[in-house]
């Protein structure tokens, strides 16, 4: 229930799937301590709703079809003070971590309850985390190796085997992560059959098989090598 001194949580829903986005919206406007203030399928549009709405909490999905909602964390901790709280499909731990790691206040499993959506979004906007203990004790050893000193990982090798053409294009695709292949092509002068190409390659070396891959590996392994900092 609404309580009179308090002001509902002004909440922006960003997943690419229209119908689940439509349920969320449905879901969350149900109860009185929320107001769904925008919704949005793209990093774009979720960005053109932070600034017209200027939302309290963002309940984001990772997988987001061309975008990747794992990028988009910092992009829109940028643009605003709301609190990113993940609700995903995925069952990637590893993608979960990241998740947090990169700055999203907790994550959420889409066959949870509503009711633990509801407490979570209420948690984090109060400033709590919403991660369980499994999870916090992965996140804090992810911390502690990234933090480690060490010597050069297999990772780095395998980005310093690119070609320096691949390693353009490398950067160029994950700088683009909003962007479909025609128009990464277009940016780097090229076919989008001599992009796929390039792509091949770049996968095969890396040891990744999808775009949302490439991203993760470069979130983890790419900021000092392939100098791609500006998109994490």
């Amino acid at each position: 229930m609404l309580r009179a001194t308090t002001e509902p949580i002004k909440v922006l829903i960003v997943d690419c799937q229209r119908i689940v986005l439509a349920g969320l919206q449905l879901l969350i406007q149900s109860d009185d301590r929320f107001l769904v203030s925008g919704v949005a399928t793209t990093r774009a549009e979720a960005l053109e709703q932070i600034s017209l709405q200027e939302p309290d909490v963002i309940v984001l999905e990772l997988v987001m079809g061309e975008d990747n909602g794992l990028y988009m964390i910092p992009v829109f901790a940028a643009a605003c003070k709301a609190k990113i709280i993940i609700l995903t499909g995925s069952r990637n731990l590893s993608l979960h971590d990241q998740a947090v790691i990169a700055g999203a206040r907790g994550v959420l499993a889409k066959d949870d309850l509503p009711s633990a959506l509801f407490t979570a979004i209420e948690k984090i906007q109060q400033g709590e985390l919403w991660v369980n203990r499994n999870a916090t004790a992965r996140i804090l050893l992810e911390i502690a190796k990234a933090n480690a000193p060490k010597k050069a990982m297999p990772e780095e090798k395998k980005l310093a085997s690119l070609t320096k053409k691949e390693t353009r294009v490398l950067q160029t695709v994950v700088a683009s992560s909003d962007k479909q292949l025609k128009v990464v092509a277009d940016d780097l002068c090229i076919s989008q059959h001599t992009l796929r190409n390039h792509l091949a390659a770049i996968y095969e070396k890396l040891g990744v098989t999808s775009r949302l891959e490439l991203y993760i590996f470069c979130n983890k392994h790419a900021p000092a090598k392939a100098n791609v900092s500006s998109v994490l």
